[in-house]
């Protein structure tokens, strides 16, 4: 596609004169990289062709014919956050076996073989509110490969062998999990910001103990229809074809016996505090953070932009020069702040750190984000923070499964579809009042959740200096 050569020329620009700087610098033409000015990257992000079949299934379409391949992939209105809570993991373990398990008229061993015959692809998950399958294969196998996708959608049979399978798997990998800190750290800063709430459902040995094949069968049947699949096709073919086959595929297929009920509000409030997990390690691994806002909040821009410089921008951040770069604590520290596409999302640092360092560490990363709140960003900051945003936004669109798969989470989640279009403007148009407004806004140093994986015999008094601490247990 003309989108792939442009960026593709783009790049071989920015490594000629990446190459060249050291020169333009020892012959006294350049004192400052921040003086380096480039011309305005002239990119439109290539737009999907919108169908909707008769049975209400949405497709978008992206058509490229330089290769024989076709890649299909959907968001379906399904997920972890509609199971019950004390089946969690039922949403992750269907995702898996709606794959593995074959269907009722191919076995799943058959499946196998069909799919390794004809080179293709065929994969399935559940993830917290949308499940997925995508299909990978060769535009001469494309019926064949059609028919096994359809046929895994229509008719998926949960093998009980395959699902004892996975089922154990699963085990096993809860197993592990307490003897990786960072898997500890996620899990339970998970458990601690959200609580109760379905976002926050972890699968434990209990829960899954609870779960049946037949439970797989059921949680899948009564919310999969038409109306729940948006299926995003990009590659060799053509649409009226493709279109009249996937019309003959599914034209008999039943609506959805339930309807997906509404995800409840986060909550308004965390319980904030510090929480020690004790674990004898010479490191302490650290998570620390409070919710943070929606996509839709028109200060996301202003956001993102704080905190690329804060924590988000990797070695140009404030808190990898500092903590790392200036006073040797950690390898490795960072900050994200995710934009919810309905509820609030999150604000969360991590990073790790001797044990003996633990307190200096989480002083420090607290210090940069009051700093942040207090003084905002400096204007070479700023335009370095913006620069940088908006000329990676092109790497979103170097495959055209990168595209699809944008419109695809456009659609899914009823965000505006002049997202993409106007999303470098509204970073472009961020000022340093707005990055320091939305510091003083939506970052609460004083009111987070402060998680250290660690040895307390050795950080734990220390710690105790950040505020009360509760001493917590993993999940079971």
């Amino acid at each position: 596609m003309k989108s792939n050569i442009k960026i593709k020329f783009f790049g071989l620009i920015a490594a000629a004169v990446w190459l060249a700087f050291p020169a333009f610098v020892s012959a006294g033409k350049l004192d400052s990289p921040y003086k380096l000015r480039y011309p305005a990257l002239k990119f439109n992000p290539p737009v999907t062709k919108r169908l909707v079949l008769k049975n209400g299934m949405t497709l978008h379409l992206l058509e490229n014919h330089e290769l024989p391949i076709v890649d299909i992939s959907s968001m379906v209105r399904i997920g972890s956050a509609y199971e019950p809570a004390e089946k969690a993991g039922l949403a992750s373990l269907t995702g898996g076996v709606w794959r593995s398990g074959g269907t009722t008229t191919v076995p799943p061993g058959e499946l196998d073989e069909k799919l390794e015959f004809i080179g293709a692809s065929l994969e399935t998950s559940i993830g917290r509110e949308a499940g997925s399958i995508s299909l990978s294969t060769l535009t001469k196998d494309l019926d064949e490969g059609l028919r096994l996708f359809a046929d895994l959608i229509l008719n998926p049979a949960f093998d009980e062998k395959r699902f004892d399978v996975a089922k154990e798997r699963m085990i096993e990998g809860i197993k592990r999990e307490d003897d990786d800190p960072t898997t500890i750290a996620r899990r339970e800063f998970k458990r601690l910001l959200l609580g109760d709430h379905p976002f926050g459902h972890v699968p434990t040995l209990k829960t899954l103990g609870r779960i049946s094949r037949d439970d797989c069968e059921k949680f899948y049947k009564d919310h999969i229809g038409p109306r729940n699949f948006i299926i995003g096709i990009s590659g060799d073919f053509y649409t009226a074809e493709i279109v009249g086959k996937l019309e003959k595929l599914f034209w008999d297929m039943k609506p959805a016996k339930q309807q997906l009920p509404e995800i409840p509000p986060l909550p308004e409030k965390i319980n904030a505090g510090v929480y020690i997990m004790d674990k004898k390690l010479p490191q302490t691994v650290f998570r620390s953070g409070h919710f943070g806002i929606s996509r839709r909040n028109p200060d996301y821009y202003a956001v993102r932009v704080m905190n690329f410089i804060m924590g988000g921008g990797g070695f140009s951040s404030r808190m990898l020069k500092d903590i790392r770069s200036k006073r040797g604590l950690a390898y490795s520290v960072w900050s994200y702040f995710v934009g919810g596409e309905n509820l609030r999302g999150r604000f969360v640092t991590g990073g790790e750190t001797k044990a003996e360092s633990s307190y200096e560490f989480m002083l420090a990363t607290r210090d940069i984000i009051w700093r942040m709140v207090e003084h905002g960003v400096s204007e070479m900051e700023l335009t370095l923070a913006k620069e940088s945003i908006i000329n990676s936004f092109v790497f979103g669109f170097d495959k055209d499964t990168k595209i699809v798969s944008k419109y695809l989470w456009l659609e899914y989640y009823g965000l505006p579809m002049d997202y993409l279009e106007t999303f470098r403007d509204n970073i472009r148009k961020v000022t340093r009042a707005d990055a320091k407004r939305a510091a003083a806004e939506y970052l609460h140093p004083d009111e987070m959740i402060i998680l250290a994986v660690g040895d307390n015999s050795v950080m734990g008094k220390d710690l105790a200096r950040l505020g009360p601490v509760k001493y917590i247990e993993p999940a079971k």
